[in-house]
């Protein structure tokens, strides 16, 4: 069930025996990864004094599945952890992992618990801009890599009708109401026709009944963001509404990343939302903060990046729904360091990713779509005594879950994603 060269003693085949967990409850850590295709536990134990995976369970879920089943399924992953080990790893009365209690009478639970989830659906984007070829065409640009689905796009004509948009707002039911329009340096008439727009679509989703009324995000002119904004929450008795750099400016590439920023923003509060999610997040200690996917593998490429000694990385994790691209590089004279994180749907490898580096760090099954690189990377520094590898694979799919640890403890995500998880060149481990 395992790919650790370093077995755990084991006691008619369900690992470790009773006695023995006395010495490793206090640090093992439980990882859970709950998405809406696959819910995963892993269980990390010390072995030989660093952090080892010595079991994993995944349950897979259908294209139907709702958050309660993901929910559901996370509790089956570790209730398959408990059988596979004969220990328990779920406190059924407070219906949460078991932690483990100093002095108890009966060694059981784990040290410490950590959960990375993400159930809430891409957000659904409906645009509305002044130019098709203009404002409208940025946005899309600007949308490109998102976490969302553009459901439709408004450019208003001679004949508009405030009761046919509410209409069309009731139908589609956008998450999201997306506003572009006008460059940074325009004439006051085009102010105007952007604010005008602006009042337009927020008359007509004021309309709309109070459960049904989406986010407005304004991502035109920045000089008119305010008054945008204001009016939507007025019209809406205070509706949440967010701004962007505009996405019809010279910095195209800067304004894509903050309109991305604030979606990603927006998409994990709906996600917070989710009463399966405040459940998942409810069985954490106070300690530990729920994570998102997306964040736990950004995490752990930069880790990578960092520990192998190399000027840029490009990850990506492949799940069934989604596949997300994390590019990150040393940035020598800043403390911080670059980072571009792309959505994109499974099969696809768009325009958007054509500046990227070849990708060497995927999670999940390889796709055909990113050719595995046969020249290892270049390296930062001196000279390194063992050539790296040209990439490293994690068939298993696995990284965002033991990711989910890093806030914490990221060496434990280190050691892990050296020993178990991350094959060099598909064929071995880098602890080999």
């Amino acid at each position: 069930m395992t790919l650790s060269r370093l077995q755990p003693p084991a006691s008619s085949g369900h690992g470790r025996t009773a006695n023995s967990l006395a010495d490793f409850a206090p640090q093992s850590i439980l990882a859970l990864a709950a998405e809406p295709r696959r819910a995963a536990a892993v269980l990390i134990e010390p072995v030989e004094e660093i952090s080892r995976m010595v079991g994993w369970q995944t349950v897979e879920l259908s294209e139907q599945a709702g958050p309660n089943e993901c929910k559901a399924a996370l509790v089956k992953a570790v209730s398959r952890l408990e059988s596979q080990f004969s220990i328990s790893l779920w406190d059924r009365e407070k219906k949460r992992p078991r932690l483990h209690t100093s002095g108890a009478a009966v060694v059981d639970g784990v040290g410490q618990a950590f959960a990375v989830a993400d159930l809430q659906p891409p957000l659904r984007v409906w645009m509305a801009g002044l130019s098709g070829g203009g404002s409208l065409t940025a946005g899309e640009a600007a949308l490109a890599g998102a976490l969302c689905n553009p459901v439709a796009t408004y450019l208003p004509g001679p004949y508009q009708s405030t009761r046919a948009l509410t209409e069309e707002l009731q139908a589609l039911r956008p998450d999201v109401i997306l506003i572009v329009g006008g460059r940074e340096q325009i004439a006051p008439q085009s102010q105007q026709q952007v604010l005008a727009l602006s009042r337009l679509v927020i008359e007509a989703a004021a309309a709309l009944p109070d459960g049904n009324k989406p986010i407005f995000c304004f991502a035109g002119n920045s000089r008119l963001a305010g008054t945008a904004l204001a009016s939507w929450r007025q019209a809406t008795g205070g509706g949440e509404a967010a701004a962007a750099d505009n996405v019809f400016s010279a910095s195209a590439g800067s304004s894509a990343t903050a309109l991305h920023n604030v979606l990603e923003r927006l998409h994990w509060q709906r996600s917070l939302g989710i009463p399966a999610m405040q459940d998942i997040a409810g069985w954490l200690d106070h300690t530990v903060e729920l994570s998102s996917t997306h964040w736990a593998f950004a995490q752990a490429v930069r880790l990578w990046r960092r520990r192998q000694q190399l000027p840029t990385l490009h990850g990506l994790y492949a799940a069934e729904d989604r596949w997300l691209h994390v590019w990150t590089w040393e940035m020598p004279d800043q403390e911080s360091e670059g980072l571009r994180v792309n959505c994109v749907r499974p099969g696809e490898r768009p325009d958007i990713l054509a500046d990227w580096p070849p990708v060497r760090l995927v999670s999940g099954d390889w796709p055909a779509q990113w050719p595995r690189p046969s020249q290892p990377p270049p390296v930062l520094g001196p000279h390194r005594p063992k050539a790296l590898p040209a990439y490293w694979w994690d068939p298993l799919g696995l990284v965002p879950a033991v990711a989910g640890v890093g806030r914490n403890a990221p060496e434990a995500v280190l050691q892990v994603l050296t020993a178990d998880l991350l094959m060099e060149n598909g064929t071995d481990f880098a602890a080999a």
